[in-house]
């Protein structure tokens, strides 16, 4: 394990070295953003911008968010996407673009790192107690995964806010602090995607203290935002995340980039035939299947043992990538803490074989991950989307192994006495 790991870390820190390497020639002498550098933070400074220089309702003025992005650093099209984040995104970022670019875009990588390191660390800390070597090793392969590194770390991306609130929450679930995990968990509203079975999850499971903490921590954003913007914010980004669902999720997709998006509506869009009469078919019947399948589990394993607690997390948050309608690759940082809950439920469990594939799946995932885009350019058809399904089958049947051994365990004890 000691020779594994520093093989590992060696590797990183190659990585990083080529990076810069790469990267360094193309940084301007003088002030500026990064020569042809069409990263993400654009977005999200620009927003940030004019929170700062107009008033706080042109946030969705989409023909101002081009103007501004577009000062910034021309895009190669000749236009940007439209940004459809939570008034209180473009308010924090507001302080982010008070900076110089440049400076901004290396606080913001900085921050990003460290709160992906406090939810992934969160989670290995919880499942791992007392095995070093096995968290220096997830975490090295956390950081190389490419969803993080390149998607999220160097083009500035917000996937590590979901990596540190979920990581967080279930951190503080084991330290039995169910309103703080929720409290958690609300920072997950900066992208209401990302919600879309985590709630039903803590319904169905009755985590109601957990559910009442994710409550006041979104009133808390909704009231800090409402002070700062006014009430007519709200009808105004409810309009502008309707226009933004014409070129996004079950509406279109038509203006995305398909190759960079892993859920179910977006592969059948990529895919040949996918929007077929058949295709569509198929894609209803498996969305329905799991999605019985999974609220059924959760149900019932609400009582269940900490292996199950782990499971019904982990199947979530790894359906919730899929059964969606607008998840980037860059979300599947969500997928690293759902493996490491799940490794973690095979460790109690104490089944070493399917640790063996788990893992495997995991590496096999991790690999793909670096050639899925370009995978699926060309060949229509996104490979991450194909291997987290399998990874979220396997954590299905599990959890409802879990269940059944709960459920022996409890017949057991009530025959003893």
């Amino acid at each position: 394990m000691k020779e594994i790991n520093a093989a590992c870390w060696a590797q990183f820190i190659a990585l990083l070295f080529l990076f810069f390497l790469i990267l360094g020639p193309q940084v301007k002498n003088r002030s500026g953003v990064f020569h042809g550098w069409h990263c993400g933070f654009i977005y999200f400074y620009g927003i940030g911008q004019i929170v700062n220089e107009y008033p706080a309702i042109r946030i969705y003025d989409y023909s101002l968010q081009q103007k501004i992005f577009n000062e910034i650093n021309p895009a190669p099209e000749g236009y940007y996407g439209p940004s459809p984040y939570p008034p209180f995104v473009a308010l924090f970022f507001s302080l982010y673009a008070r900076l110089p670019f440049n400076l901004a875009y290396v606080l913001w990588a900085g921050t990003s790192l460290t709160l992906y390191i406090a939810g992934i660390g969160a989670a290995l800390r919880e499942v791992f107690p007392g095995e070093p070597l096995k968290r220096s090793l997830i975490f090295c392969l956390a950081l190389e995964f490419c969803p993080f590194i390149i998607f999220t770390l160097v083009n500035g991306q917000l996937a590590s806010i979901a990596a540190a609130s979920v990581g967080l929450a279930i951190f503080q679930e084991s330290r039995s602090n169910p309103v703080r995990s929720g409290f958690a968990l609300s920072i997950l509203a900066y992208k209401p995607t990302l919600l879309l079975l985590l709630i039903p999850m803590l319904l169905l499971t009755r985590r109601f203290r957990t559910l009442f903490g994710f409550s006041a921590g979104v009133a808390i954003l909704i009231a800090v935002a409402t002070a700062f913007t006014g009430i007519q914010i709200w009808p105004a980004y409810a309009h502008f995340v309707t226009l933004f669902g014409k070129v996004a999720g079950v509406n279109g997709n038509s203006g995305l980039n398909l190759a960079r998006y892993i859920d179910f509506s977006s592969f059948s869009h990529l895919v040949p035939g996918g929007r077929s009469v058949v295709g569509l078919t198929i894609l209803i019947c498996l969305i329905s299947a799991v999605s019985s399948g999974l609220a059924l589990l959760l149900w019932r394993s609400a009582k269940g043992s900490k292996s199950a607690q782990y499971l019904a997390w982990a199947a979530t948050l790894t359906w919730t990538l899929l059964l969606n309608v607008y998840v980037p690759i860059w979300d599947t940082v969500l997928a690293v803490i759902a493996i490491i809950l799940t490794l973690g439920a095979l460790k109690d469990l104490k089944r070493s074989a399917a640790t063996g594939w788990i893992a495997f799946l995991s590496l096999l995932i991790f690999a793909v991950s670096w050639v899925a885009e370009a995978f699926a350019h060309r060949f229509r058809i996104e490979p991450l989307t194909i291997l987290i399904g399998f990874l979220g089958l396997a954590q299905l049947f599990l959890l409802h192994r879990a269940i059944q051994r709960d459920s022996m365990q409890t017949d057991t004890g009530i025959l003893a006495k």
